[in-house]
This record gives structure tokens, sequence and C-alpha cells, in this order.
């Protein structure tokens, strides 16, 4: 086989006309923020947010009530975890009950835990992280977190960070 019967690698005329890889026209409408995480209230005026189990999405477990009052997120299944009542104050702030009577107050280590007197309920300020996820902040500043060590809820994370989210699952 000689060179000349070969055929040229390069072609040098014009080429086979080919399709563009954009069509042009109208593409489709994407809003700048999904519905979930719009900005603006995180309780919308009027909304009633009836019980819910809260799991917590660092730990991967609903919240129970464990020793000495204190809020610990171990539950493995809905079932095991406490059913929390969302009182909300305004827009921004809410208290928690769970149902059966505690609200749920910090005590002055930081931890969370359930106390029988309204009056020592604490008013969380609420932050919507995506659909039906949420961090609390206390009334410090510090937010709600789960600790590594032993899953016990307390508030002394200075960020909102993967610790500090929280999954609100509807109860009927």
């Amino acid at each position: 086989m000689s060179i000349e019967s070969r055929e040229p690698v390069i072609q040098v005329g014009p080429g086979p006309a080919s399709q563009p890889w954009i069509i042009p026209g109208p593409g489709p409408v994407i809003p700048p923020f999904p519905t979930e995480t719009e900005p603006g209230p995180v309780i919308p005026p009027g909304q009633d947010i009836p019980r819910v189990k809260i799991k917590s999405l660092f730990s991967n477990a609903f919240i129970i009530v464990g020793y000495d009052e204190v809020l610990y997120a171990v539950g493995a299944i809905p079932q095991q975890g406490e059913t929390f009542r969302i009182i909300p104050i305004n827009n921004y702030q809410v208290k928690l009950r769970i149902v059966g009577g505690q609200f749920v107050r910090i005590d002055y280590n930081g931890a969370l835990v359930a106390d029988a007197n309204k009056n020592n309920a604490t008013i969380f300020n609420i932050f919507r992280t995506g659909y039906m996820e949420f961090s609390l902040m206390a009334p410090q500043g510090k937010y709600v977190n789960v600790k590594q060590r032993d899953n016990m809820l307390v508030a002394r994370s200075e960020y909102a960070g993967p610790r500090t989210r929280f999954k609100f699952r509807m109860v009927d």
C-alpha cells in the first residue's frame, strides 16, 4: 500500500454542516430562590404549625427526653422521638412544648431540658435552612446543636452548621 492511496488526514475545504449545540430561543425560567428557602418570615402569619417530631440531621436521630429531663438526639425511629408543639411568638420566634405538658428551656450549662413550668420556657429564634429544616438560636445568641460525644442538645454553637440543623416532621 502506497502513501498516495490513503485518504487525507486533514480536510482543507469546507466540512460537513453540523447542528449547533445550543438551540437559539427562550430557555426555561429559573426562579432565584426555591420557594421553601425564600427570604421572609419563617412562620407565615396565621399559619398554625401542628405537632411535629424533631430529627437532628447531624446524628440522623429523633429528639427524646432522657436522664434528668435533658433532651438527646438518639431516637432511631419516629415512634421513639418526642412529639413537640411549636408555639409561635411572632414570625421568627417560637417556644417548644412537648405534647403532654412540658416546655423546653435552657439550663445553666446550656443544655436543653424539659420543664413543667411554662414561665421558664425559652423563646428561640428560628431560621429556615431548607424544606421543613430549621436551626434554633437561644436568647444568648448561641445556636442549638448536638454534642458529638453523647448526642445531648446544647445551646453552645457560635455559628450555624451541620450540627445545628433539624428536620421537623409533621405528626397527624
